[in-house]
């Protein structure tokens, strides 16, 4: 991801190429404990009319509480307010079979499952991901 998150940013940065990527986006937020600008190419989906990414990484934490972003999704440029939510598994599930059943791979939500198979409801309620609600100002 070292090498390849640096070519991405920019891709997602350059309108004439960013706008043609559907989920792909780019969330720029300030770390909690560093005070640096953070620059994350993350998967967004939208689900239940929420804009929403699924995370395990570190980096969530700094969404605890709620915080700033920047977002550049398809070449426009929106701010806004990410938190970090607490959702039970059962909620988790349904969101990931939202999304799944929005269009998104499964390599798109972090999943690692073989060709065609589709997870059961039980499966994805299972699967420990964190959910960073994106809400954009007006």
């Amino acid at each position: 991801m070292r090498l390849v998150n640096p070519l991405v940013r920019r891709a997602l940065t350059t309108r004439s190429l960013g706008r043609r990527i559907r989920r792909q986006g780019l969330i720029e937020f300030t770390g909690r404990r560093t005070g640096r600008i953070l620059r994350v190419p993350v998967c967004l989906h939208h689900v239940g009319g929420d804009t929403l990414i699924f995370t395990e990484r570190p980096w969530r934490f700094n969404f605890a509480g709620g915080a700033p972003v920047t977002v550049t999704h398809r070449g426009l440029v929106r701010r806004g307010r990410a938190l970090l939510l607490e959702a039970t598994p059962a909620e988790g599930g349904s969101a990931f079979r939202a999304a799944l059943d929005d269009g998104a791979s499964p390599f798109e939500l972090g999943l690692k499952v073989p060709r065609g198979y589709v997870p059961s409801d039980a499966e994805l309620a299972e699967i420990a991901r964190s959910l960073i609600r994106v809400d954009y100002e007006a």
